[in-house]
């Protein structure tokens, strides 16, 4: 039994559109889970992203551990291809 990817992966995944991969059944049925979830909760994406972006572009800090982060999460995801 394969083990399903979890949420971020997923969502990068669809969002990169990855032309050898089709999103499973499970899978989808998640990401629509989410982007629900997130409707009702009231959540607008765009500005949750426009919001972080203008704290990134002023701290340093953060910046830096988003960087980090990115750089590891792409590591994982490149792992997974092998």
């Amino acid at each position: 039994m394969t083990r399903p990817l979890p949420l971020w992966q997923i969502l990068v995944r669809s969002l990169q559109n990855a032309p050898d991969r089709d999103l499973t059944c499970d899978e989808c049925f998640a990401v629509l889970e989410y982007l629900a979830d997130s409707a009702v909760a009231g959540a607008d994406p765009d500005r949750l992203r426009r919001s972080a972006r203008r704290h990134l572009a002023h701290c340093p800090d953060c910046r830096e551990h988003h960087l980090r982060r990115l750089r590891e999460l792409e590591a994982q995801v490149e792992g997974g291809r092998d």
